[in-house]
């Protein structure tokens, strides 16, 4: 049991950097320890209980170390979305242990990747929205890492993630198979490399210089829909807008016609 606690409690640390301000590139085997941990275990209901309970406390952990916080604006805040993401990430983990004991690990391994992709992707377009933790999001610091998005989007590098923990758990556990071992190094390292090539070959193009206004009304949030109407707020955003400088809105509102009847100053420089 020590051993197991000790396993999910390293994928907590392994999985977290990338949202406290350190490193994402803990991720490609964050989820190995979780792995070697549905491994150990064979297909009775009493070891799927038992998996289902050290997946439930890894990935409550994680979001609880994440998304803490979310108590400063809620108390309820952290506690419903813990409750949300891990619950959706052991639809995604607990359909691969049960298909890893029952049919082909290929099976397994793929209904993982999907399931977590699909349900990730929901996050995204459901009514209960909550992107935070998506795998891909977790590179922020390393930029230049994951400069492929461009083309596939955070959920390549999901993916990617994914696909990483689970070739690195297959070498380590064939240890001597020097053959796993290459196609997993080369699934970590070659997308970083395409992305160095694509971060160091880049050149800004030469499209001169703009300068640009950022208007931000001090509205409460929490009063936004409570106080005053919509007009109002609307007027005073365009009361703001007048008084920036007018060299500044000529370019950019000449056609905005329906300014002129709120801000009359605008359109006598359009």
């Amino acid at each position: 049991m020590f051993r197991k606690l000790t396993a999910a409690i390293l994928s907590v640390i392994l999985l977290s950097p990338g949202w406290l301000g350190a490193t994402g590139l803990t991720l490609p085997f964050a989820l190995v320890p979780l792995l070697w941990i549905s491994s150990s275990y064979d297909a009775s209901r009493r070891s799927w209980r038992r998996m289902f309970g050290w997946a439930a406390l890894t990935f409550a952990l994680w979001n609880v170390a994440t998304v803490w916080w979310i108590w400063n604006a809620t108390p309820v805040g952290p506690v419903a979305a813990t409750l949300a993401s891990t619950f959706f990430n052991m639809i995604a983990f607990m359909l691969f242990h049960t298909v890893s004991k029952k049919g082909p690990k290929a099976l397994a391994y793929t209904l993982l990747v999907a399931g977590w992709i699909a349900t990730e992707y929901w996050y995204t377009v459901g009514e209960f929205s909550w992107p935070w933790l998506i795998l891909g999001n977790g590179f922020s610091h390393e930029v230049w890492a994951v400069q492929w998005y461009e083309y596939t989007g955070i959920f390549g590098g999901t993916l990617w993630v994914l696909l990483s923990n689970i070739l690195l758990y297959e070498a380590w556990r064939r240890r001597r198979d020097a053959k796993a071992w290459t196609w997993a190094g080369a699934v970590v390292l070659l997308p970083i490399l395409v992305s160095l090539g694509i971060f160091w070959s880049y050149e800004a193009p030469d499209e001169g210089s703009v300068t640009v206004s950022v208007v931000q009304p001090d509205i409460d949030c929490y009063d936004k829909f409570a106080a005053g109407t919509e007009q109002m707020q609307e007027r005073l955003l365009l009361s703001m807008i007048c008084r920036i400088s007018t060299k500044l809105l000529c370019s950019c509102i000449y056609s905005a016609s329906w300014l002129c009847k709120s801000c009359p100053c605008i359109c006598s420089v359009a």
